[in-house]
Order: structure tokens, then C-alpha cells, then sequence
């Protein structure tokens, strides 16, 4: 007879004559010397406890538990054996379960240890626990699915399944020598299903489990409530599966496992949570007495938190900030990482990628730990702020009591209005669009948090629910308009935007009539109220349309937004904004049959105005102009790029919101191609319009040269001010065109910098033309390039002051030829003449230079508004202090002329930075790019103010201790009052930073923000030092193809030079361990910040790592990697630092490795980072 079956009969026997536990082990321990069959008997004892479809039967049951009690079978063998039961059985034999859970209790308690377990891992070595317990998991989870949702799972007897079949010689008697009677089939007292049940049998055990199980009604409820056995069993299913995480520590060898198959580059294996969640997620039809047992509830929150990586990570940040704070700045707000980010977006140029911000914003709010809805209110108070400060003290009217004449006669700053507008536009329509990707991509990651019920507030709306209650700073974020430079700084005036600040809306007829650009169709009175009206709103309101308008936010949350507003007023805003988006779908239709430059200025007027359509208007603007470049429609796009040159805060705004491409790459073709053909002939339309601008002293070719002018102004403007130079591969497509080559190589002087034979012609044609009497000829424009002319007019410039230097050419002819370029169709070539005037002012032909600098900027000529004079002003700068310390060594003679050329600079330097007449370009003008650097802030201060800056955001945390600090903002810098002066001044300035860091270097810059970290963790402020420390490593500053001073190379000097340094001479000052942990926490953000945006960042991370001396248990391990990390540096030419055993053994050297493994993150990127 085969082995099994002995067992089978063995087991029959015993069981029909009522065999004890000691009586049938005898006659099995005998059958199971034959051979191992411990698996069998295993599955035998299962299959008959499962066989009976209604009740248990506790001889077997007795059977089971004692052969686990005398090792017939392992504790391992019965639960793996198990848990394929789990799925076919828990709904349909829940008494058996009721016994065997609190069976399966005590060998979970007594029979594994998890610290053996993970050692095992640790050393390599796979162990069956493991596997085991992962199913264990699974299977209790199904046990708890099933007392929750009894309706979602079948009850009924069956003996169908295949896990039962060897169950079957139970029920039909097909063993020979056994009669009927003898079977199972035969008792019928145990298959009745109408029989009266044994309640002794079916009661708990409470004796063989140590878990209190007094919270489950025990009273006998079996005919009344049949699933109240299946309630009991989640119950106590609930408390296995607790304990085992709670006390038995198994959580921590699922961690071991997937860390080290990540370490081998194995695929990891996913904790066993994730299952266990999607067998206990809501479901309909749940057990309202199974949802409220104690142990299931705190069962489900439990494994709720373990799948939840997002809330997992918050715990472990929480506790870190818990650590490292102090009172007042630890938890002050805005964050100073955050703030850093979103003060860079106004005041660095160009701004950053939106995808960029995007992913940048996610890595903070995991370091930081936030839920949603306070890392957005957290994003709405450091924008607020930013805007509340551009704001500040800020009306160009002055005080109360100021006289009313001066009152009348100011307008606004270009520069602090221009601050202002991007700050507004950052908070209306930046950040809005931000959001809505931030949570898209949220959505993406699968991290988005759940909504459960329509009628409660998203993320969204509970930030400005909490925001709405900070009335001070709404209120200080909306002051009134002073005057029309409020609006559109730096711009041209139009009718509409007087009308709207000055309030007049009285149809003055003859005044409109005389203007015939005003199109009073679209400016009546009602569209002018509607704009005035929407203008008028205080932030929060803007605010809450924007989302509202966009779908971020439902219209009954906007609604209870907005409640203490009455329902007419509300009604009539709405009214408001429906009116202006009508009138604005005009404007569209009508500029798009006929672009014309009053209409585009209008249109770019409103944007300004009425922020709430600002990205409307600019999304026009550039489908426009791409859909006019891809038509070759010169005219057009002339008139597009002359709006936005009369309008330069609206293309501050514009590449605010869109990277530089969107603006400049349509021109790209234009600029590289156009040249002034016979096709290129204008129509009546076209010269009546240029009439109307002021152009009606050109016609034919100079006309075409003035529109091409327009067009590359605009784009040399663009690139200057936003500088563009410094990586010209984001701007234009062409790299052999010739927009590409100008920026990149500069101006050029043929004969000395290059040789070209072909170009001389040119430039001896244009050359004679200018110094004859005729001037220039409409066949030489005609049959000339203006890119051509471009490359040779630095050459020109150069070669007429060496003429006349040596007497060659008259004054006359000399300023003759020097005023040509002043004439409208060539002043686009201004620009550069300006840098090739500067270059020869610091040369050998001074005098002659500043001669035509004062010729070109202070006659009566206006120069282009978007020329920058900031070259000239520099040149003059160090011109004067060469002059200065050469005057020891002068003669007589020599003195004079220096004090006569001196004169001449002064007077040239004065005229620039106080000439006021509108039509010159003034102070304001030259001054494009928006300032932030206070007055004070010089070469020899520089480096002190940097690090001012930093401390003072550190301690202050824009909170309690600034308060002295707000009527003033230049009390912070500045020894002089200029409180009546209007200046752009804010507490955090990323342009400082920028400068510094240019100017300093990496390496002092980062020794900078290291001394800071420390100094905070010693005095205070030690989260706002690590957030605002990796925040400015980590966030790019310098646009650069040269990349020394990149984020990378940032990060590359913190780890391989400052910390060895640093934590070398902090052992030896003996500094605690509280300034190495906000070392070390500022190091791990950095690290985290940067760890997904290059592979070389994951690179320089495993080696700084690998030289870290933190598992000296593993030493010998360690040896080997380290040899082959020695080789991949060698082969990357860099190499890490060794540490020595006085760094290792100090407490600042703990205090930082524990800063390093506060993040949690490290280790998902790193795995073994800390072994």
C-alpha cells in the first residue's frame, strides 16, 4: 500500500473509533519513518478539517494541533500548505477558519524571529519566511475582505474544487476493506445541514491565543446571524495581521528584501500591502457590524498607510523637521526653499521650463512633507508675498499732504511698475497654469489625493479658503492706480488706458474723431466700465475667477468663496468679464483679417489691465505671429514685433510665461533671409499706416528697411535683455543662419578680426556713399543685405575714426557719415555701432569715440528704445578710472587733454542717467531688464550683502522678526532714507545670489552657504538654512554653454571639496551634533533635488556614498566596491575624498550621516547608500 494512503487509512481509523491525539501520532510516526511525507500528512489533515461543508470537527482539528505541538509538521509546511486554502474556503467554511486562526496565532508568535531573517538578507542568503509571511498576508487580508463585504464573496457548500478532491475518500467509500458504515458520507449527524449544531463545538478557544479578543460579542448568535462567524474571524484575522507588523517587526524584512534585490539590479518585488489594500478597498454591500470592530478599522488604516508612499515619507519628514526645529523659524512661512523658487521665476532671466518647475515643485513637496492643500496655500503666500512687497509704498502720488502740482506731474517708475505687473502676473496667471500641471502630473504618479465627497473642498479650494483669511496681505497686494504708467509701464499711451484710470467716460466725439487709430466700435463706454471695473477687484477675487475661468475650482466653491459679496454685485462682475471676452473675440477677428498697430497696442492695453485675460490676449499674440511668419507676411509681423517694442514690459510678461523660442523663433527666418526685393512692394494701406506713425519722410526702400528694423530690434532687444546669448541653442533653430552666428560670434572688423576678399566691395560701396554727397542711393539699398550690412558696420565704423584720426576725412563729412545711422531705416544698426564706440573709447582712439557716443545719444534724435546704454555707461565707468590712476604719470599737456576728455564723459554719464524728456531715452528706459539689487549693493559691498541676505531670510522667516523691517523695506541695505524714492526692494533677491555667484565663483559660493547651514544649526534656523541652501545649488542661476558654474558642477564642488574640508575642521572645533544633522539635511536635499535631472548626478551620488565610512561591519565587503568605484572615477578624472578617524568618530561627523538618512528618498535612489 502506498505511503499516503497508510497515512489516509491511519487517519480513518483513528477517527472512527475516536482515537486521542497520543493514540493516532503512535501508528502515523511509524508511517512517516517510511519516508518524508510531512507535506502529505499536512495536506491530508487540511483536506479532511475542509471536507465537512457546515460545521468543524474537533477530533481533527485536535489531530492538527498536536501534530504541530510534536513537529510532525512544521510551523513553515502548515502555513504554506495553507494559504491556498485562503481564497476557495474563508467564505465557505468559516468555523474551520474560526479554529485555525487561532492556531495559525500562536505558531506566527513562537515558531519566526525577524531579526534571523533579516540577517539572513543582509548576508545574502534567501530564507522561506519571507514568501511565507508574504502569503500569510494576502491570505488574512482575503479572511478580513470577507467579514467586511460577506455579499461580495459565495457561501454555499461545494465539493467541486480541486483542493479538495483528496477529501473525496472521506465521503464515498472507495478504500477496500472499509465498509459503509464507516465512511464519513455516513455520519449524517455532521452533513445534516437542518441538525442541531453542537455549540461546544463551534465556540473560541480563547485559552490556545493570547490576543484579547473581549471587544467581539460572544453570545450565541450562530442561528440568527450566520455571518457573524465571518465578522469574528476578520476580527481576529485583523489582530494576527497588526500584530505581525507591529510587534513582530515584519514590515522591516520586506524592506531588507526589496532593498537588496534594488541593490542587485533585480526587479523589486513589492511589498505585500499593495495586495492586501486592493482586497480591502471599499466595496459595496459592506458589513456595517464588520466596519465597526475596532481591529478592522485600525486594520485597514494601517495598511492604508503602508501603500501610501506620499504619507510614508511626510511621517519620516515630519519627524526630521521635529528635530531640527526652532521656535519661530522652523515652521515660518513661506518655506525658504519654496520662496527661493518662486521669487527666481520673476527675477531670473529667462525664466525656467514650466516642465521643469513642475518636477522641481514635486521633489519640495516630498521633502517637505506637505499634503496638498498646505503646499498650495503655501504656494499662494510666498507669490502673495513677492507681490505684496513689489507693491509696498510703491504709488508714484507720494504722501498725503505731498504738494498737488508734483502729485500731478509724477507717474510711476518704469522699473518698480514693471516689477509690480510680473508679480501680478505670476500670481493671476503663472501660477494657475503651474497648478493645473503640478496636479496633472500628480495624476500621472498616481500620487493625487483621494476626493471623496463632491460636496467638500478640493486641494485647491481649502488653500484659499485659509488664504482668504489673511486680509492684511490681500489688501497690501491690491493698491488703486496712480496713473496710466500703473498699467503699462514704459509704454505708449493709448486713449483706452486714460479713459479707464482717469474715469473718462464721457463720449467726447471731436476728441475721438481726431485720433483715427481709435476704433470707437470697440472702445465704447460699457467695455471701458467693464475693464475699469474687473481692474478694481482686490486680489482674492481675481484669484478665485482665474481658477474659477479655468476649471481648477467649481462654481459653487468660487460661490461660498466669495459669499460676503452680495448676489447683484457678483452678477454684475460676471457681466463684467463676459462683456470684455466679447469684445476681446473681436479684436481677435478683426486683427487677425487686418493686423494693425493700434489694435495690437489695445489688445496688449487690456491684457495688462485686466489680468484675468491676460493669457488669452498673449496666446493670440503668439498664434499670430507664427501663423503670419509661417505666410511670409512682412508687413504684418513688422507691426507685431513695432507693438511689443512700444510695449516692452508686455514681452517681459510674454517670456514670463513661455520660453523665448515662442517669441523669437517665428522671426528666426525673417531675420536670416530678408532682403529688400522688387516683390516688396507696399500698397496704399501700408503707407498710409506708416504715415500714421510718424514714418511719412520714408518711402520705397528706406520704408522696407525701417520695417526690417523693427523686426531685428525686437530681437536684439529680446536677447540682450533676457540674455539669450549665453546659450543661443534654446533661441534659434538655423545654426549656420545668420541670427545664430551674429549673437554668437559678435561684431567683427574685416581685415583684423577676419579676412574675406568678397566683402570688401561692400564695404568700400557702402563706405563712399556715406561720406558722399549723395548719400545713399535706393540702388545700393536695394542691391544690399541688411544681414550683410549688420556684419559690416562695426568694419565701417572702425575704419571712418582711423580715417579720421589721421586727418584723412573733414569733421564734417566724419559727423555726416556718423549721423546716417540716426536716420529711421538704418537705426536698427545701432545697436551695434554702440558696442564697437565702446570698445574704441577704451582703445587708442578715445576722444574720437566719445565724440560720436555724444553725437549719437544726446541730439535731438531720439535713439530706439530698446537700445541699452548700460555698455556706455561701464565703458565711461572704467574709462574715468583709468584716467584717474594714469594721471600721475601724465604730462602737462597730457593732464589737460585727460581733464577735457573727463569733462566730456561726465557731462555724457550725467546726461544718461537724468535726462527725463520722454522722447529721449531716459533712465527708466535703459533700464529694460527688471532690477532687483538695491542702490547700495556695490563691488565692495557685494559679497557681504550676500551673505546678509541669507541670514536674514533664515532667521526671519518672514515672520515676527521682520515686522520693524516692513515700513522700510532699504533699512535692511541702505544707510540713506530713500523711503520717498520708489525702488524695487525685497527681503529675498535671487539676482544678488546670481551676481555673486558669477562674479565669486562656485567655490566661494557654496563655502558661503555651507558657513550659513552651520552658523544656522548653532544659533537657530537650521530647516530654513537647508531649504534656502539647496535651493539656490540646485536651481539654475546662470544660463550658460560654459557649465562651471551649473547646478551640476555646484553640487560636484559641495561633495568632493567643501564637506571634507568642512567636516574635517568642524571635528577638530569639536561643533555639536545638531550643526552636522543640518548639515547633512542640507546635503540631502541637494541630492534629492538634483538626483533624476542628469545620470551624472546618480553617478557622483554612489561614489560619495561609497566614501562615506558608515557600515564598518561590512568593511571588508566595502574593500571590493571601493576598488571598483577607484576605477570608475579614474575613468570620470575625479576622485573622493578618504576620511580619517578623528572626522569619523566626532559628533558632528553622527550628527551629519543621520541628517543624510533622515530623507527617505536617499535610499530609493541610492540603495545602498548607508550599508
Amino acid at each position: 500500500m502506498a505511503p499516503v494512503n497508510q497515512l489516509e487509512v491511519i487517519l480513518r481509523y483513528a477517527y472512527l473509533h475516536g482515537f486521542t491525539s497520543e493514540q493516532w501520532v503512535a501508528p502515523t510516526k511509524e508511517c512517516l519513518e517510511a519516508g518524508d511525507q510531512e507535506t502529505e500528512l499536512c495536506d491530508l489533515l487540511l483536506t479532511s478539517i475542509f471536507s465537512f461543508n457546515r460545521v468543524s470537527d474537533p477530533l481533527l482539528e485536535s489531530y492538527l494541533t498536536f501534530a504541530t505541538q510534536t513537529d510532525l509538521i512544521s510551523a513553515q509546511t502548515l502555513i504554506s500548505h495553507l494559504i491556498p486554502f485562503g481564497d476557495l474556503t474563508a467564505s465557505r467554511h468559516p468555523y474551520q477558519w474560526s479554529f485555525i486562526l487561532k492556531l495559525l496565532s500562536t505558531l506566527l508568535t513562537t515558531t519566526f524571529d525577524a531579526d534571523t531573517i533579516v540577517s539572513d538578507l543582509q548576508q545574502g542568503q534567501e530564507n522561506p519566511w519571507v514568501d511565507i509571511l508574504s502569503g500569510t498576508f494576502q491570505m488574512l487580508s482575503h479572511i478580513v475582505a470577507v467579514g467586511l463585504y460577506p455579499d461580495s464573496y459565495p457561501n454555499s457548500p461545494t465539493t467541486t474544487q480541486t483542493t479538495l478532491v483528496s477529501a473525496i475518500p472521506f465521503q464515498n467509500n472507495s478504500q477496500p476493506n472499509f465498509d459503509s458504515q464507516f465512511s464519513f458520507t455516513s455520519q449524517v449527524s455532521f452533513n445534516d445541514p437542518d441538525a442541531t449544531l453542537d455549540m461546544d463545538n463551534t465556540q473560541r478557544i480563547d485559552d490556545d491565543v493570547d490576543i484579547d479578543m473581549k471587544d467581539i460579542d460572544t453570545k450565541p448568535y450562530i442561528t440568527e446571524h450566520p455571518s457573524m462567524i465571518l465578522v469574528e474571524n476578520a476580527a481576529l484575522a485583523a489582530q494576527i495581521m497588526m500584530t505581525l507588523i507591529e510587534k513582530k517587526n515584519t514590515k522591516r524584512i520586506f524592506e531588507v528584501r526589496n532593498n537588496q534585490r534594488r541593490q542587485a539590479g533585480m526587479e523589486v518585488d513589492h511589498q505585500p500591502w499593495v495586495q492586501c489594500q486592493a482586497q480591502l478597498e471599499s466595496q459595496d454591500n459592506k458589513c456595517p457590524i464588520a466596519s465597526k470592530n475596532p481591529y478592522i478599522q485600525k486594520l485597514v488604516l494601517l495598511i492604508q498607510r503602508l501603500t501610501d508612499r506620499d504619507l510614508e515619507r511626510r511621517m519620516a519628514v515630519h519627524m526630521k523637521y521635529h528635530e531640527l526645529e526652532d521656535e519661530g523659524t522652523a515652521r515660518a512661512m513661506p518655506s525658504a526653499g519654496l520662496m527661493g523658487l518662486i521669487y527666481h521665476m520673476v527675477q531670473i532671466r529667462p525664466s525656467l521650463d514650466d516642465d521643469y518647475i513642475v518636477e522641481h515643485l514635486l521633489k519640495l513637496q516630498t521633502i517637505k512633507g506637505s499634503f496638498d492643500a498646505s503646499f498650495y496655500f503655501e504656494l499662494w503666500l510666498t507669490a502673495l508675498t513677492g507681490l505684496r512687497e513689489a507693491s509696498l509704498n510703491t504709488t508714484c502720488k507720494g504722501l498725503p499732504g505731498d504738494d498737488e502740482d508734483v502729485k500731478n506731474n509724477k507717474s510711476c517708475n518704469s522699473v518698480v511698475a514693471t516689477n509690480r505687473l510680473l508679480w501680478k502676473s505670476l500670481v493671476l496667471v503663472k501660477l494657475p497654469f503651474l497648478l493645473a500641471k503640478f496636479q496633472k502630473k500628480k495624476q500621472e504618479n498616481g500620487d493625487q489625493e483621494k476626493q471623496n465627497d463632491e460636496n467638500e473642498m478640493n486641494s485647491i479650494e481649502s488653500s484659499l479658503k485659509e488664504l482668504k483669511a489673511l486680509t492684511g496681505l490681500l489688501n497690501a497686494c491690491s493698491p488703486p492706480a496712480c496713473c496710466s504708467k500703473f498699467y503699462a509701464p514704459d509704454s505708449m499711451s493709448s486713449m483706452l488706458v486714460e479713459r479707464i484710470v482717469f474715469e473718462q467716460d464721457g463720449d467726447d466725439l471731436m476728441e475721438l474723431m481726431d485720433d483715427e487709430d481709435y476704433d470707437t466700435n470697440l472702445n465704447t463706454t460699457t467695455v471701458t466700465k467693464s475693464i475699469r471695473s474687473v481692474s478694481k477687484n482686490d486680489i482674492f477675487v481675481n484669484i478665485v475667477q482665474v481658477l474659477e475661468r479655468n476649471g481648477f475650482i467649481r462654481p459653487w466653491a468660487a460661490t461660498e468663496l466669495l459669499k460676503k459679496k452680495g448676489g447683484m454685485e457678483a452678477e454684475s462682475e460676471k457681466t463684467a468679464i463676459q462683456i470684455i471676452d466679447q469684445n476681446i473675440d473681436q479684436r481677435f477677428k478683426s486683427l487677425s483679417l487686418n493686423v494693425t498697430f493700434s489694435g495690437l497696442t489695445e489688445l496688449l492695453h487690456i491684457g495688462l489691465i485686466s489680468h484675468i485675460h491676460l493669457r488669452k490676449i498673449v496666446d493670440f499674440v503668439l498664434i499670430l505671429l507664427k501663423e503670419k511668419a509661417a505666410n511670409q507676411d512682412f508687413y504684418a509681423l513688422s507691426k507685431i514685433c513695432d507693438a511689443l517694442c512700444e510695449c516692452p514690459c508686455s514681452v517681459d510678461i510674454i517670456l514670463q510665461l513661455y520660453a523665448p523660442y515662442e517669441l523669437i523663433g517665428p522671426l528666426e527666418d525673417i531675420c536670416n533671409h530678408w532682403c529688400p526685393t522688387n516683390d516688396n512692394i507696399l500698397d496704399i494701406g501700408e503707407v498710409e499706416s506708416s504715415a500714421s506713425r510718424g514714418e511719412d519722410e520714408l518711402e520705397g526702400v528706406q520704408l522696407l528697411y525701417h520695417k526690417f528694423g523693427k523686426i531685428w530690434n525686437l530681437t536684439v532687444s529680446v536677447v540682450k535683455r533676457f540674455k539669450l546669448y549665453r546659450d543661443m541653442d534654446k533661441v534659434f533653430v538655423d545654426k549656420e543662419g545668420f541670427a545664430y552666428n551674429f549673437f554668437t560670434r559678435g561684431p567683427m572688423i574685416y581685415g583684423v578680426d577676419i579676412h574675406d576678399e568678397a566683402t570688401e566691395p561692400f564695404i568700400n560701396s557702402w563706405m563712399s556713399a556715406l561720406a558722399g554727397v549723395d548719400g545713399l542711393s535706393d540702388d545700393l539699398l536695394c542691391s544690399s543685405k541688411p544681414q550683410d550690412l549688420l556684419m559690416v558696420v562695426p568694419t565701417i565704423i572702425q575704419r571712418f575714426i582711423t580715417f579720421y584720426s589721421c586727418n584723412q576725412i573733414t569733421n564734417v563729412a566724419f559727423t555726416g557719415m556718423i549721423s546716417y545711422f540716426q536716420k529711421k531705416f538704418l537705426d536698427f544698426t545701432l545697436s551695434g555701432i554702440i558696442l564697437i564706440l565702446c570698445e574704441e573709447l577704451l582703445g587708442g582712439h578715445s576722444a574720437i569715440a566719445l565724440t560720436c557716443l555724444r553725437q549719437l545719444i544726446m541730439s535731438d534724435i531720439s535713439l530706439p528704445r530698446e537700445i541699452s546704454l548700460h555698455p556706455v555707461l561701464g565703458s565711461l565707468e572704467s574709462l574715468l578710472e583709468f584716467k584717474r590712476q594714469e594721471s600721475a604719470f601724465l604730462t602737462k599737456e597730457e593732464e589737460e587733454k585727460n581733464v577735457e576728455l573727463a569733462k566730456g564723459m561726465s557731462e555724457l554719464t550725467q546726461f544718461i542717467t537724468t535726462n527725463n524728456r520722454m522722447d529721449k531715452l531716459t533712465e527708466d528706459h535703459s533700464m529694460l531688464h527688471t532690477e532687483t539689487v538695491t542702490t547700495n549693493v556695490t563691488p565692495n559691498t557685494l559679497f557681504e550683502k550676500a551673505e546678509l541676505m541669507f541670514k536674514y531670510i533664515v532667521k526671519s522667516g518672514r515672520s515676527m522678526f521682520m515686522n520693524d523691517v516692513d515700513a522700510d523695506p532699504n533699512t535692511l541695505w541702505d544707510e540713506n532714507n530713500s523711503s520717498n524714492q520708489q525702488v524695487v526692494s525685497h527681503y529675498l533677491d535671487m539676482c544678488l545670489f546670481e551676481t555673486v555667484l558669477e562674479i565669486g565663483g562656485g567655490h566661494w559660493f557654496i563655502s558661503m552657504i555651507v558657513d550659513q547651514v552651520l552658523e544656522a544649526g548653532k544659533s537657530g534656523g537650521a530647516v530654513r538654512a537647508a531649504e534656502l541652501g539647496s535651493c539656490l545649488i540646485t536651481t539654475p542661476m546662470l544660463y550658460s554653454v560654459n557649465t562651471h558654474n551649473s547646478c551640476f558642477n555646484l553640487l560636484r564642488c559641495l561633495l568632493q571639496d567643501i564637506l571634507p574640508s568642512v567636516l574635517n575642521e568642524c571635528a577638530q572645533k569639536n561643533m555639536s551634533f545638531f550643526q552636522g544633522q543640518t548639515l547633512g539635511v542640507f546635503t540631502s536635499d541637494c541630492l534629492v533635488l538634483m538626483h533624476d535631472r542628469i545620470d551624472s548626478v546618480k553617478k557622483l551620488g554612489k561614489w560619495f556614498f561609497a566614501a562615506l565610512v558608515i557600515d564598518r561591519q561590512n568593511n571588508n565587503k566595502k574593500v571590493k566596491l571601493e576598488k571598483e568605484e577607484d576605477e570608475d572615477q579614474m575613468m570620470e578624472g575625479t576622485r573622493f575624498a578618504e576620511w580619517d578617524d578623528e572626522t569619523i568618530k566626532s559628533a558632528v561627523w553622527r550628527g551629519f550621516v543621520k541628517g543624510l538618512m533622515s530623507n527617505p528618498i536617499i535610499e530609493e535612489v541610492w540603495p545602498n547608500a548607508f550599508i
